[in-house]
């Protein structure tokens, strides 16, 4: 089993590195503060049987519940979902240890590859979670009854939840859709409008969106762009295209290369400030309104609030995508599944997803809940816009694929190519030769023309 996971994840050079990086590790992992006793309670005896119709955790009384289990996580955020887990179930400890972004891939993989100290729970990001899912040392969450907790969440959420062959393996339970950000006191002065049904419309297309910027550019005598950078218009569309690989096959359509073209004509225009993304440059740019949209998820946090509180507004984009995507998993070799099923559980309720978005602003994964809780929601910090409406037009748009290892490290890739090569003044197919090289270099064993 050990072997299978070796070839899921990494060659055995790559590992070698991963595992030599692993031992020099001299960082402190956080335990969470969200207990709600100071001391531990007995452990559960009893792990939870592969293939129960639900889990048994999820009927008893909260109170009644006791033990202790191990979560493992890269994001601070987790101590939210322990303290509201904690709230409704007192009595079961989590050793919540959170690490560093670059560290926690390799520690986590050391982990199920040793057999050794593996948490019972543990969260995996987008960008990897693919090369580990079809692992069978990750638990099918079919033991919990997964299907029927996630019943009413979004095609996409779904199917990012499940491994190659089609098995529930990991819980997504917050969605992250991408929308266009800007200020509206800017888009008021340069768009007449800061409505984001309007900005909406007027955004409907890239030649509409550049002819546009260039008309903003000239108006304000070179002071203000449109656009903030080409990558971000791959965030705009990725999810809307046909994976680059699938079955263990390249292959690039019309819309790829479609895609190469539009991102050269914004970057020779004047609608294009070609700022890099998530720089100092770029969010001061936005933040005081001389660069008007940026492409972001929901979690975004580069807006400087104090300056720019109930002055922010989202759009929906043309073409509707997310980004940065968590997935919580369990051990398949736990004795605490039983614990680890009422975790699972508590964050896939309506109750938690409706706390998450009120008290942590986190738009949550099940549509029924976004559907709820849209009619008459809205922000102060966004000019009172109805913004869960917003992000549930987003969600619905989004395309149901079922990602896999090479979903968005292909898209990255492509978009690196593509800008680097724009840039470099190449042409589309020393772009797309770029981009095999590279994704040669990474998995050669993906079939290309």
């Amino acid at each position: 089993m050990k072997k299978k996971l070796l070839s899921v994840l990494l060659s055995t050079a790559m590992l070698a590195g991963v595992l030599a990086g692993c031992g020099s590790n001299t960082s402190t992992p956080a335990e969470s503060t969200g207990e709600a006793q100071s001391t531990p309670a007995a452990e559960s005896s009893q792990p939870a049987e592969t293939g129960a119709a639900e889990s048994e955790a999820a009927q008893v009384d909260p109170a009644s519940l006791e033990g202790e289990f191990t979560y493992w996580t890269y994001t601070d955020s987790a101590n939210n979902l322990v303290n509201a887990f904690n709230e409704k179930y007192p009595n079961v400890k989590i050793d919540l240890q959170v690490f560093g972004g670059d560290e926690y891939k390799t520690k986590i993989l050391t982990a199920l590859q040793s057999g050794d100290n593996v948490p019972d729970v543990f969260d995996l990001e987008e960008n990897y979670m693919y090369e580990f899912l079809d692992s069978e040392l990750i638990a099918d969450l079919s033991y919990m009854n997964i299907e029927e907790l996630t019943k009413d969440f979004y095609d996409f959420q779904i199917a990012g939840m499940k491994d190659s062959t089609g098995k529930f393996k990991t819980m997504c339970f917050q969605s992250s859709p991408v929308g266009f950000w800007y200020l509206r006191d800017a888009c008021e002065e340069w768009l007449g409008t800061s409505d984001p049904v309007e900005i909406s419309a007027m955004l409907s297309d890239w030649p509409g969106i550049i002819a546009k910027g260039e008309e903003i550019y000239e108006k304000s005598n070179g002071t203000v762009h449109l656009w903030p950078n080409i990558s971000e218009m791959v965030k705009v569309d990725a999810f809307s295209f046909d994976p680059l690989v699938r079955d263990g096959k390249l292959e690039i359509t019309d819309d790829w290369v479609g895609m190469i073209d539009n991102m050269r004509t914004m970057y020779n225009s004047k609608a294009n400030a070609e700022l890099g993304s998530w720089s100092s440059e770029w969010a001061a740019a936005w933040n005081d309104g001389t660069i008007l949209f940026r492409v972001m998820p929901s979690w975004d946090f580069f807006t400087d609030w104090d300056a720019n509180k109930g002055n922010v507004g989202i759009a929906v984009p043309f073409n509707a995508s997310y980004e940065g995507v968590t997935g919580t998993c369990v051990y398949n070799n736990s004795e605490k599944k039983d614990l680890a099923a009422a975790f699972l559980t508590f964050i896939a309720s309506d109750d938690f997803q409706k706390l998450n978005l009120e008290k942590y602003n986190q738009v949550p994964a099940s549509k029924k809940v976004c559907d709820e809780m849209a009619e008459g929601f809205t922000s102060e910090d966004f000019g009172g816009q109805n913004l869960l409406a917003t992000y549930s037009e987003i969600c619905d748009k989004i395309v149901g694929i079922t990602p896999d290892k090479f979903t968005r490290v292909t898209q990255n890739k492509f978009q690196e190519a593509a800008t680097n090569g724009i840039k470099e003044g190449k042409d589309n197919d020393a772009i797309i030769q770029e981009f095999k090289n590279k994704l040669h270099d990474m998995y050669p064993e993906v079939v290309m023309d």
